[in-house]
């Protein structure tokens, strides 16, 4: 079952995180950023789903 706002909370970290990269001058890491919000933008609920989570904060397993 997927959680409701997944994928908007989703495209919101990957849109962060490319107004950080551009502000950076980081210009291939914005536009990768940019062509995967396209992508969450496109997936299928399912798809958006299976994302895997890169939680840097997190422990390691």
């Amino acid at each position: 079952m997927a959680y409701p706002g997944k994928r908007e909370g989703l495209a919101q970290k990957v849109d962060t995180a490319a107004q950080e990269a551009e502000r950076l001058g980081l210009t291939t890491a914005t536009l990768i950023l940019r062509m995967a919000r396209l992508e969450i933008d496109r997936a299928e609920p399912e798809e958006v789903e299976s994302m895997p989570r890169n939680n840097l904060r997190s422990k390691p397993n």
